[in-house]
């Protein structure tokens, strides 16, 4: 019976991450337009276009919006009259011929000189819109080149710094439970083949996406592991073995799981086991229970990561939570009671947040 529904559960979730259109992951403030089927052979992956304009010919300025999925660019091309883009959404990229590329963000503005060999599009995990207003429409003509390559595209994409406090292991544990967190499934694809590439194990990354249920719920965690299951099938069919690692440890018959989660609370914390509860316990005893008993018994129990590494996960989830900021702070000093340097804290949640 778990079989079956594990097989249904898969069968719902990975169609969703191979090759149906995802939606936006911001909300436009411009129509997002039809696929710009009529320029597709300039592009590499799907964009769309939508005129904004009606009266061009008579203002003598053309704008459209044009939207990039993840992953999508347009070829190196120039134009006889410069071109601008405004930035309205999502995160894009912008190179020059020979000079370094360019990340962009709603706000920024491009203005092309004439004749400038040039490409943009969105980054390879996030969508992308810019309005481009097209310089001197009268004379302006485009002149389309070769595409951008995989490897100058890959080389144009925003990444973190290199990690000065964490070890690699480390550092793949932040960045997986912050891309898994995020919602950012080929972000944390990525993260997932790089941390096993650093040594973690595929029972190691199994732990850091179950302790996700616990922070951002089963739909974060369920979508996590489909993707993880992915980037093991490719690298088998790669002939990479990953090796698995110890499996996890399996409570005793009979455990007191609110004592266990009690005490293992107050060993994470600094605190006593036995203090008296607080007003919010006391208010909520489900939730109180349901933290000690699954959270802090279930989970930390199983072993496989270490109470540093599992608060380092911790933190690296809750940095990328909006309106999480307390639980933040509790468990940041929760880390650090359990080995934790507070430099290593702020590195994990700036890999956290990075989208690479």
């Amino acid at each position: 019976m778990k079989t079956a529904a594990f097989a249904l559960a898969a069968a719902l979730l990975v169609p969703a991450l191979q090759g149906a259109t995802p939606m936006p992951d911001y909300t436009p403030a411009f129509p997002t337009g039809a696929p710009n089927d009529a320029y597709a052979q300039y592009f590499t992956g799907q964009s769309y276009l939508a005129r904004l304009t009606e009266h061009a010919d008579r203002t003598g300025v053309p704008i459209a919006n044009v939207t990039f999925e993840p992953g999508c660019r347009n070829n190196w091309h120039r134009h006889t009259g410069g071109q601008i883009l405004l930035c309205v959404a999502g995160e894009g990229l912008y190179q020059e011929r020979g000079k370094p590329a360019r990340h962009l963000k709603p706000g920024d503005v491009v203005e092309i000189p004439p004749d400038t060999d040039h490409w943009h599009g969105a980054t390879a995990d996030r969508w992308f819109a810019h309005l481009s207003v097209e310089c001197h429409p009268e004379t302006n003509t485009n002149t389309w080149l070769e595409p951008v390559s995989d490897a100058d595209y890959a080389a144009a994409q925003p990444r973190a710094a290199a990690p000065k406090h964490l070890t690699p292991r480390e550092a793949a544990l932040a960045r997986i439970s912050g891309r898994a967190a995020a919602g950012d499934l080929p972000g944390l694809k990525r993260a997932c083949a790089e941390g096993l590439d650093a040594g973690l194990t595929v029972n190691e990354i199994k732990e850091a996406l179950l302790q996700l249920y616990a922070y951002l719920g089963f739909p974060r965690c369920l979508n996590a592991n489909a993707a993880f299951a992915q980037v093991l099938a490719e690298r088998q069919a790669a002939g990479k073995a990953d090796p698995e690692g110890p499996a996890p440890k399996a409570l005793p018959a009979g455990a007191d799981r609110e004592r266990i989660g009690r005490e293992k609370r107050a060993a994470l914390f600094g605190s006593d086991p036995d203090a008296p509860e607080a007003e919010w316990q006391r208010f909520a005893p489900g939730a109180e229970q349901f933290l000690k008993e699954h959270l802090f018994c279930d989970l930390f129990a199983r072993g496989v990561l270490s109470d540093k590494e599992r608060e380092l996960c911790t933190v690296s989830m809750l940095s990328v939570l909006p309106g999480a900021e307390g639980q933040l702070a509790s468990h940041r000093a929760a880390a650090e009671h359990v080995g934790n340097a507070k430099a290593a804290l702020d590195e994990a949640e700036a890999l956290a947040r990075a989208r690479r």
